[in-house]
Order: structure tokens, then sequence, then C-alpha cells
């Protein structure tokens, strides 16, 4: 009997493509909303190091162009960890859909192979029959010939 050949295998292997596709865009998604975690997190570790040394500065005396200074540069900071929290939110968003993408394109791969199991299973029924049936043919014809003598 011919070996076993999955009718959808074509398809399976396209729907496996698209799958890893997907998981790679997911992956990148997660690694650039973590870059831009990270850039916040430096932001914010700059914003408090300069208020600390405004503090400082602050306590020995300042002059008005020195403040203004220092509170533009927070404002500035502030201005751009909130576009980070909101480009962090964004992320957020697009992975969510990814990962519905993701989950679909597992359940069509999943499908895909429980029919290529299906399939596997009935082929390897079809081979036990088929060999059952060659012995019984070989044994019925071996006593056939022995009657015969």
């Amino acid at each position: 009997m011919k070996r076993f050949q999955f009718t959808l295998d074509k398809l399976m292997g396209y729907k496996d493509q698209v799958l890893s596709k997907e998981k790679n865009d997911l992956a990148q998604l997660r690694s650039d909303q973590l870059k831009v975690i990270s850039e916040k997190e430096e932001m914010e570790q700059k914003l408090r190091e300069s208020g600390e040394e405004f503090a400082e500065k602050a306590a020995l005396g300042m002059s008005i162009m020195e403040i203004t200074m220092f509170k533009g540069f927070h404002n500035a900071l502030i201005d751009q960890i909130r576009l980070k929290e909101k480009q962090i939110s964004e992320f957020d968003d697009r992975i969510a859909k990814q990962l519905n993408v993701v989950v679909e394109a597992s359940k069509d791969v999943n499908s895909l192979e429980k029919l290529r199991d299906k399939q596997l299973d009935e082929y390897r029924f079809r081979v036990n029959k088929s060999e059952e049936q060659f012995i019984e043919e070989y044994v019925s014809n071996k006593t056939f010939s022995q009657q015969a003598m």
C-alpha cells in the first residue's frame, strides 16, 4: 500500500507559516513595548535626579533663570513621559489584537493537525485491514493447496 499522504498538507504548511509570522509579529511588538517602557523608566529616573538636584540648589539659593530652566526641563521630561505612557498603552492594544490573531491562527493549525491525525488513523486502519486480508488469503490458499495434494 502507498505511504500516507495528508490531503491538506500544502494548506497546513501555509497555515504553519502564517502562524510563525504572526508569532514573530507578536514577539516584535512585545520587544518594542519593552524598549519604550525602558525609555520611560530612564526618563523617570532623570526626573527624580533632576528634582533632587533642584531641591539641593534651591536650598542654597537659585536665580529666577535657573529655576525657569529647571522647570522647563522638568516639564519637557514630564511631557515625554506622558508620550511614552501613551505609546505603551497603544502597544497594549496592538498586542491584544495580535494575540487574538495568533490564537485564531493556532486554532486553524490545530484543526488541521486533528484532521491529519484522523486521516492517519483511518490510513492505519485500512493498512491493518489490508494486511489481515492478505494473511487470510495466504492461509486460505496454503490450506487449499495442501488439500489439493
